[in-house]
């Protein structure tokens, strides 16, 4: 979701300039600087952005230079209170008489007022801003495309390594419930001996609730689907950010059980690395729109 994207528009009656900057964000926030004498646009131009962007911390400002700036209008009757109030000051002061210059005079508050913009110039200044945000906007998510393609072969990397491991999980899942059962039954045959006691059914319906609990096919089975999922999504492209946010969760609970469920050392590295890797998978995922 990191971007840039600049857009140049000009008009009839005024040029535009838009500069886009993106940075990562689980939602979208839009933060659009706009000239003061143009926060009409404000709402419109966030609207637009709001139908091409779903995610990600996004911050710009507009630029507004009209070619022809409308005359300001002179208050001559203000103009006229001021230089009687002017000559009455002098000679109540007993000063030489002398006229003011017409800047000292237009510098006094109320002398004029600025030149009324007519709609059809708003309306025009209007269609050339929304011209410039609209090419900085396409600036940007071919900035970010880019970027999402670099992100997207990232991720397929560690999907990648992840669906290497989980098939050594797979292998070793048989062996390592026949160790602990092994090292169970030993256990309880010592003990057993130990205080001279027959082996009874407790000891087989121990066995095979150890049997159960150590059985990881279920975690293995939606680990692969989550995988696949992943790399279904990651080739079809588009705004998926949470979808892959919600699967990489998903992976890592999983992840987890499989870790809890399996006392075998050889099982133990193989989840530490997956958790390591989903945990960087997590961390790019952030990235993605």
């Amino acid at each position: 979701m990191t971007g840039y994207g600049r857009g140049r528009a000009e008009g009839r009656v005024a040029s535009a300039e838009v500069e886009l900057r993106s940075v990562n964000g689980k939602g979208l926030s839009l933060k659009l600087r706009v000239p003061a004498d143009r926060l009409a646009l404000e709402p419109v131009l966030e609207g637009k952005l709001r139908a091409r962007l779903t995610r990600g911390s996004v911050q710009g400002y507009l630029r507004i230079r009209l070619h022809e700036h409308p005359a300001a209008v002179m208050d001559k009757k203000v103009l006229r209170r001021y230089l009687k109030e002017w000559r009455q000051v002098e000679k109540g002061l007993g000063l030489e008489e002398q006229d003011p210059r017409m800047a000292e005079l237009l510098a006094l508050p109320g002398a004029y007022e600025e030149g009324t913009e007519s709609s059809s110039v708003s309306r025009a200044v209007a269609k050339t801003a929304i011209m410039a945000l609209k090419e900085a906007v396409d600036s940007l998510q071919d900035f970010r495309a880019n970027e999402g393609q670099r992100l997207r072969r990232e991720l397929q990397s560690l999907l990648r390594k992840l669906s290497a491991v989980l098939k050594k999980v797979h292998r070793r899942a048989p062996k390592a419930v026949e160790a602990a059962q092994g090292r169970m039954q030993q256990r309880v045959q010592e003990a057993m001996a130990s205080a001279d006691v027959l082996e009874s059914l407790d000891l087989t319906k121990e066995m095979v609730a150890l049997a159960d609990k150590a059985d990881v096919r279920e975690e293995i089975a939606r680990l692969e689907i989550h995988f696949a999922r992943l790399e279904e999504i990651l080739l079809a492209g588009g705004p998926c950010g949470r979808e892959i946010e919600f699967l990489v969760q998903e992976c890592h609970r999983e992840i987890t059980t499989l870790g809890n469920k399996s006392g075998d050392s050889t099982m133990s590295a193989f989840v530490v690395s997956m958790k390591l890797l989903a945990g960087q998978l997590k961390e790019q995922v952030a990235n993605v729109e």
